[in-house]
């Protein structure tokens, strides 16, 4: 029997896919005691599109979900910021943070062209009491002069009804790799339209991206757009890499008890200048998670 093109290489937690006849590293998935996230995410030409954590947001960790607040039953929730503390007084931590916790162990499959991952999670707040459950789904895999990372998170008000009320601390997307940002020359570009973050900022572009050149005479970049091509709600982009779909920017989101909210970003981690018509491709392909 042949070998299969890709396979998964657990090393420190970190689920690497890997493919089988080169080598080459796509990206990985893991979770630590607070959440899971994905880190690292590949171009082709091996060069890294997202950020493990910022020493100033070290809560925003390659691509991932967070929100606060979260009202429930109990009370009210955080689940945006994570230890460390960036100070004795973090206003982020005025409402303690809870954490994501698994369920058990993540479990995997290969695809023709990568892997895919999932997880079962409990969101539990700073008392250790459950809040909702979550079911995590992480696609990885090769495309044409890409490789595609798709996040699907879906929260259930398995434990009473929810409340998810408007805020800036929402709700699924990167921490994009300092090269790309627009500080070091880097460029923010929405549907085409290139320039600093506030080309990205609460508009509802189909995609939204990050490029920049890599320094040995070519570019790269990282592109997000929402699988779900109809679903309402504004990016919210930072020149300095905070890089969201959050649609509780505008809206608060009531979730009755035993109801499911769904929310998947497509991340592409592209080499050279970001072509329209290869864009367009990389959004149009059917949804892995």
């Amino acid at each position: 029997m042949p070998e299969h093109p890709y396979h998964i290489v657990v090393n420190e937690r970190t689920h690497m896919v890997i493919a089988s006849a080169t080598g080459r590293a796509l990206g990985g998935f893991g979770a630590t005691y607070y959440r899971p996230w994905v880190f690292p995410l590949y171009t082709p030409r091996g060069l890294t599109v997202v950020q493990e954590f910022a020493y100033d947001h070290p809560f925003h960790n390659g691509v991932f979900v967070g929100q606060n607040p979260v009202e429930h039953p109990g009370g009210t929730a955080n689940y945006w910021a994570a230890p460390p503390r960036r100070s004795h007084d973090d206003a982020l931590f005025a409402t303690p943070p809870g954490r994501m916790d698994p369920d058990g162990e993540i479990a995997s499959d290969l695809l023709p062209d990568g892997a895919r991952f999932s997880l079962s999670l409990t969101w539990r707040d700073h008392e250790e009491r459950p809040v909702l459950s979550e079911r995590r789904t992480v696609a990885i895999y090769a495309a044409e002069g890409a490789t595609i990372c798709e996040m699907a998170s879906e929260k259930t008000a398995a434990f009473g009804s929810l409340r998810f009320p408007r805020t800036k601390f929402g709700s699924i997307g990167i921490r994009a790799e300092p090269r790309l940002l627009p500080p070091l020359g880097g460029e923010v570009i929405a549907d085409g339209v290139r320039g600093d973050a506030s080309v990205a900022h609460e508009t509802e572009a189909g995609y939204v991206a990050y490029e920049n050149g890599d320094g040995i005479g070519g570019r790269f970049g990282v592109l997000m757009s929402r699988p779900d091509p109809v679903a309402p709600g504004p990016w919210f982009i930072r020149d300095y890499g905070m890089a969201l779909w959050n649609p509780t920017w505008t809206t608060d989101i009531a979730l009755p008890d035993g109801a499911t909210w769904r929310l998947a970003l497509r991340v592409v981690a592209f080499d050279g200048p970001l072509d329209e018509a290869q864009a367009a491709g990389w959004r149009s392909l059917p949804g892995r998670v």
